[in-house]
């Protein structure tokens, strides 16, 4: 991340004001092959040429978003910039005011309230979430390891922060509801094992217990 921004800074000076990282690396839980998070607060609305250093800067591994005075700016995934304005969700302003590590700029505090929150991760569950949960359940054998443990620990996320208010890291999820649901606990102790392990083998018996906690999920809300 600090070499991202330190290419922006080469071509394009000033540019920059701002960096935070968010997602698994600022909660202490990113694992082999995850992608990087972050946050980029920009000194203006990107010209043209901007756009291009803001390309040629944008790695694989990085899911970044940039920021223009707070408004949603362009957004990086997957090796490519895309100049539509990128989504900001309430979760995001969340994470940025109170999970994040700040590499550049003040802190950030961003106007989101709890109840943003909540409304938006209840949405989500339902537009979102409880379409994959189906195909999750209509699937055969083990399924696709990263939709599988995609699947495991999303709707878990959300239940939690629906609930407390508290973000919390896929594996941290993955303990608390296995605390919740101890039917399920031996289930998602593997899955999780299995998310810092990319050698653990996942069996259909876990697609079906990413399935069923999902379904948990949704019938609580």
């Amino acid at each position: 991340m600090s070499d991202h921004i330190a290419l922006v800074d080469k071509a394009a000076p000033g540019l920059v004001v701002a960096a935070h990282v968010v997602g698994s690396t600022a909660l202490g839980d990113r694992v082999p092959g995850s992608d990087l998070d972050l946050v980029v607060e920009l000194a203006r609305t990107p010209t043209d040429d901007d756009l291009r250093v803001l390309a040629e800067a944008q790695s694989l591994d990085l899911d970044v978003v940039y920021l223009v005075d707070g408004q949603p700016g362009p957004w990086g995934r997957d090796g490519r910039l895309n100049t539509t304005p990128a989504e900001v969700t309430p979760v995001l302003l969340e994470q940025l005011n109170n999970y994040s590590q700040t590499l550049r700029g003040p802190k950030p505090h961003f106007a989101v309230t709890r109840d943003e929150v909540e409304q938006w991760c209840r949405r989500n569950l339902v537009e979102y979430w409880a379409p994959l949960v189906e195909l999750g359940a209509a699937a055969r054998g083990p399924g696709l390891r990263e939709g599988v443990l995609w699947l495991a620990f999303g709707p878990a996320r959300l239940w939690h922060t629906i609930r407390t208010g508290e973000i919390v890291s896929k594996t941290r999820a993955g303990e608390l509801a296995g605390a919740h649901w101890p039917d399920l606990a031996d289930a998602l102790k593997a899955l999780v094992e299995a998310r810092h392990d990319p050698g653990r083998e996942l069996r259909e018996e876990h697609r079906v217990v990413a399935v069923e906690l999902g379904r948990r999920v949704l019938a609580e809300f």
